[in-house]
């Protein structure tokens, strides 16, 4: 027995866009801006009002920030100058602190708030027009020999999720899963191997590479030192695949303040549930002449059937 994942039916008919039915209106759903940035401290006053000043001005719905370096004492000026929405994850190290910020002009329904990994990964479970989605905001050791069992924690963290309801993994990963996304070696294959684990399980997909397949010059993280420049793409979103079909846009620009890029996805999260994700297949059944004449036949004419569904899932 052999299984694989199917994300979209092999062969499936697209529709043409002028004649493709709308979803139902209760299904629809304001765009959503996600963005994720590692701000390189946000303690300080000044360094607060200017990444809130730059985030306001991009409009973003939902923010993932990375490395606060935040205390409990700062929180009441976070939300008087930002808005109710601000939820936080503090941190006795330094190099730690995360925190999700909630655009003023949206309003979802905080369902749970769980500091999954202390000052490393905080996770939000909202309600929002029906739909309900885990936000899972990341910022992974910078030791790299810290990354394994951090990684480790995040995956038991994620069991515990419905798999039934939407997951948005967002945030600095300090753990690449590609060459081409890096300029050297990555540091810890071990750390690497889980996250991997990680994206294959919960059959997540990072958009950004997604809908720029081709480019290998574009990172969001870059160091220079000793006359030698190190770069890498650390800051990323996965969405499951299931959710892919609804983001529109992804891009990566420079922030100001940060030695980190911003990184943004732009997606319309419906109240549709998918079905399972894994499917398994009796691989000898490919040998039957007869089954796959049979299956062949039966697939070409239901590929024409969807004129009779609201949709093509």
């Amino acid at each position: 027995m052999g299984h694989g994942l199917l994300c979209n039916p092999p062969g499936a008919l697209n529709p043409p866009a002028n004649t493709r039915p709308p979803p139902p209106p209760a299904l629809r759903m304001t765009p959503l801006i996600i963005a994720t940035l590692n701000t390189r401290g946000c303690r300080m006053a000044l360094r607060r009002s200017q990444v809130l000043s730059y985030l306001r001005e991009g409009r973003y719905s939902v923010v993932f920030l990375q490395e606060t370096r935040t205390d409990p004492t700062a929180e009441d000026r976070w939300r008087l100058e930002w808005g109710d929405g601000v939820y936080f994850s503090h941190f006795a190290t330094w190099q730690a602190g995360v925190a999700t910020l909630f655009s003023p002009n949206l309003r979802p329904e905080v369902q749970g708030v769980n500091e999954a990994v202390p000052g490393h990964v905080l996770h939000l479970r909202v309600r929002m027009e029906g739909l309900v989605v885990n936000f899972v905001n990341i910022y992974a050791p910078q030791m790299s020999s810290r990354r394994p069992q951090f990684y480790q924690q995040v995956s038991d963290f994620l069991g515990t999720l419905d798999s039934h309801e939407c997951l948005v993994l967002g945030g600095d990963f300090n753990t690449t899963l590609e060459e081409r996304d890096r300029s050297g070696a990555e540091l810890s294959p071990a750390a690497a191997n889980i996250l991997q684990g990680i994206v294959d399980h919960y059959s997540l997909v990072d958009v950004w590479r997604d809908h720029h397949p081709d480019d290998s010059s574009t990172f969001t993280f870059v160091r220079v030192e000793a006359h030698r420049s190190h770069h890498s793409r650390l800051d990323r979103i996965y969405l499951s695949c299931f959710h892919l079909s609804q983001a529109h846009s992804s891009a990566i620009r420079p922030a100001p303040y940060s030695d980190h890029h911003l990184v943004t996805v732009t997606v319309s999260l419906r109240a549709e549930r998918p079905g399972p994700a894994y499917w398994h297949f009796n691989n000898s059944l490919l040998e039957d002449e007869s089954f796959v004449m049979s299956f062949r036949e039966f697939w070409l004419a239901w590929r024409e059937q969807w004129r009779a569904f609201p949709s093509v899932r």
